[in-house]
């Protein structure tokens, strides 16, 4: 990790990002956020590769004759294909020697299963041993991570030393890093090689036979991770990282089947339930003349400040209307803020409708109707249509947002 990289977010959104997904868009209810370096194996690996070519004529014919005819010696396929012996022979050498057929002491041949293959699919595979690559798996189970983790222009892997800096430093996020006392299992290679969708795991299909070179090396991935309560009372552990701001399922898989990571962020949730969030809201809300407001915890845990709606405004000593319905991050903590004044919690989805729509040369009316359903969810109007919203801008006289709103 470059200094330039160092000195930016690890994670390129903020936080309450990935708290609102979690709360608007997949409708759990988040308890804790806990910022954390999940540990990696990167295994460098080496594997023969299969190149599929076009079939010299010849040699398409002679497979099909083995294949289809039963014929299994020079003798029977040249007579077959009326052509001479010792070009067939010299043929069937070539085929071998790229490992299509096998011959035994007595002339016969017979296809191998890469030959099989060709024949059914119409292209001569050859086999190389020349594909070296690196691979990333999760140092607690040794299971593969995705594609879009092998992007460096989106996500940045951090070394152990990498890991030592985040820890000295005091701005942004802090990430806390998880350690694993497993070692990685070379099963793993296999197990991969024989999934069906290995490629969405950066093993294509043409790459055969992966083995291990050298040791593993340690590798963190920064991920956030909302501890969320679903409408079951279920624990969930939602992983979002630098690939992308909705929560990934395959890295949340990773962090829920890990017993090392929950006992970790239970221990966290245990530690701010015996009452340090509470204090360090009521701090933050004492500082900014917020006394009045009302602190209390849902039933799934998770706080919430409700607000007058005098306590909002640009001036000095208010909370910006923004803030309504979205969250307010202190550390490890966070809490909800809420009004219960209708009047401007519709406001404030306006505002939210015209910047959304009006900061888009051309918006597109699906995202436009999926951000404006979780703008309804965050302001407790539901998920709310294009058409609901454009009506409400009508009755408020925002007739600019209604035009745009009209345009889609």
């Amino acid at each position: 990790m470059t200094a330039e990289t160092a000195a930016t977010r690890l994670i390129r959104y903020p936080e309450t990002r990935a708290l609102e997904d979690a709360a608007f868009t997949r409708g759990v209810t988040p308890t804790r956020l806990f910022p954390m370096l999940l540990p990696l194996w990167c295994v460098e690996i080496e594997a023969e590769v299969r190149e599929a070519e076009d079939y010299w004529l010849i040699d398409r014919f002679i497979e099909l004759g083995i294949a289809r005819a039963g014929l299994d010696n020079a003798a029977d396929l040249a007579r077959f294909l009326s052509l001479d012996e010792t070009l067939v022979d010299r043929a069937l050498r070539v085929l071998s020697r790229i490992g299509h057929i096998t011959g035994d002491s007595a002339g016969r041949v017979a296809l191998t299963p890469i030959g099989h293959e060709s024949v059914r699919d119409g292209k001569r595979y050859v086999r190389t041993q020349r594909d070296r690559r690196r691979l990333y798996f999760d140092a607690f189970g040794s299971r593969p991570l995705t594609r879009p983790y092998y992007d460096s222009s989106r996500v940045g892997l951090l070394s152990p030393q990498d890991v030592m800096e985040v820890a000295a430093r005091r701005d942004g996020p802090a990430f806390r890093p998880v350690y694993s006392l497993r070692m990685f299992s070379d099963r793993a290679l296999a197990d991969l090689a024989a999934l069906r969708d290995r490629d969405r795991f950066n093993l294509p299909e043409r790459v055969e036979s992966p083995a291990r070179v050298g040791d593993p090396e340690p590798l963190h991935l920064p991920v956030y991770l909302v501890r969320a309560v679903e409408g079951t009372g279920r624990t969930r552990y939602l992983a979002y990282t630098q690939a992308a701001d909705t929560a990934d399922e395959d890295v949340t898989a990773i962090c829920e089947h890990s017993p090392e990571i929950a006992g970790v962020v239970e221990a966290e949730e245990a530690d701010a339930r015996g009452g340090r969030d509470e204090r360090r809201v009521r701090e933050w809300l004492r500082r900014r003349g917020l006394e009045e407001s009302c602190l209390a915890r849902t039933a799934e845990g998770m706080l919430r400040v409700t607000l007058p709606a005098a306590a909002f405004g640009d001036g000095d000593g208010g909370l910006p209307p923004g803030r309504l319905g979205t969250f307010t991050v202190l550390g490890n903590d966070f809490f909800h803020v809420w009004c219960p004044d209708e009047g401007l919690r519709r406001g404030v989805l306006l505002d939210r409708a015209g910047s959304y729509v009006g900061s888009r040369a051309r918006p597109d009316a699906g995202d436009v109707a999926a951000r404006l359903g979780s703008f309804g969810v965050q302001l407790g109007f539901g998920r709310v249509g294009t058409a609901a919203v454009r009506r409400m801008a009508a009755d408020a006289g925002r007739r600019d947002l209604a035009r745009l709103l009209d345009g889609l």
